[in-house]
């Protein structure tokens, strides 16, 4: 079964009666929105659930997978549930199907609270965001699981310079059509790696790498994090400027605001190890990491719009770009970028 198979009760309702075998009648299905990602998502609910199983929970379905392997949503959720992470509970698995089983959060994202709440209430849910992140760089970071495969992976130059290239493809060359010689190309490569050499330098912390308002469920006053399974290792701020730049974000949320939710996330680190951070240097590497972020963020919009016909993204890109174009020009080392994104970027704007 591929991820693009219509979901259909005669498939899963094995599955479920296996994990579910007090449940009364057939299921309902329905598809769910799924952001940018390949896989698909259905709910699962069932008229008159018994009173021991829940009333609805979500199948991902994904490529198949040979029953000895662990895919890396499993293992690196298992990880994150260790140390306390609210990730979904698992109910079940069927590999050679493409499936997976899990807690059902609902429908409301981060985001969404974000985008209807008063700036007290966005305050608050930022925190519970935070909170989650935390323990991601404390106990996730520190207690390294070799059967979890963040551990093995790492935002060194080659994948951050991968990202990066992938926005010269798909935003400056694709999108914009921008007609880049052969020394265009290596001048953007040569100002793109002396970003990533910075930020591969850094010491490295657990990634969840797409920690954002639209992976992030709000439920019952709490959040649960989605979309995990990509992580690895990188910078410190990585994850704390994906949730803070996302998108429209800084404009939602507002400079006070961001403020507060960094100084938040500093004073549950510093409280959580024990060590004073400097603010210097966190906020400089933070802006670093948001430009790269940023800049990879266009890219995947530009394809989503181009390649996959899905241009509900381009919207996003202006306000990506007002965010990131004063941070470029900050900085004695992002220079050379600058020049470069002055020309061959059309929206770039002084």
């Amino acid at each position: 079964m591929h991820a693009n198979t219509t979901l259909t009760v005669p498939t899963v309702q094995p599955l479920l009666q296996q994990l579910f075998p007090k449940a009364a009648g057939l299921p309902h299905i329905a598809p769910l929105a799924a952001d940018a990602s390949t896989r698909r998502y259905f709910r699962i609910h069932w008229h008159a659930p018994a009173a021991d199983c829940p009333a609805s929970c979500v199948l991902m379905m994904c490529e198949p997978w040979q029953a000895q392997d662990t895919p890396d949503f499993l293992a690196v959720g298992q990880h994150l549930r260790v140390h306390g992470v609210r990730v979904p509970e698992v109910y079940g698995v069927a590999p050679r199907e493409g499936l997976m089983c899990l807690e059902d959060y609902g429908d409301r994202t981060l985001a969404g609270q974000w985008q209807e709440r008063s700036p007290v209430e966005r305050l608050a849910w930022g925190q519970r965001a935070i909170e989650e992140l935390v323990k991601m760089h404390t106990g996730g970071t520190y207690h390294a699981d070799p059967a979890c495969p963040a551990f093995k992976l790492a935002f060194d130059v080659p994948k951050l310079l991968s990202e990066l290239q992938y926005f010269r493809e798909h935003a400056i060359a694709g999108l914009w059509q921008q007609a880049l010689s052969s020394t265009a190309r290596a001048d953007l490569d040569a100002a793109f790696e002396t970003l990533c050499t910075i930020l591969a330098s850094a010491p490295r912390y657990f990634c969840h790498r797409d920690y954002h308002g639209w992976n992030i469920m709000a439920r019952d006053g709490t959040v649960g994090v989605l979309d995990f399974q990509d992580a690895r290792m990188g910078p410190q701020p990585y994850d704390l400027a994906s949730l803070l730049t996302d998108r429209g974000t800084p404009d939602l949320l507002g400079g006070a605001l961001l403020t507060a939710l960094t100084d938040y996330y500093l004073q549950r680190m510093q409280a959580e190890v024990g060590q004073r951070i400097d603010r210097d240097a966190f906020d400089q590497l933070f802006d670093y990491v948001a430009v790269q972020r940023c800049l990879k963020a266009i890219g995947t919009f530009a394809a989503m719009a181009v390649v996959r016909q899905r241009p509900q993204y381009l919207p996003y890109i202006p306000p990506t770009l007002a965010y990131v174009r004063p941070l470029v020009q900050r900085y004695a080392a992002l220079q050379p970028l600058t020049v470069l994104l002055r020309r061959y970027v059309p929206l770039w704007q002084e």
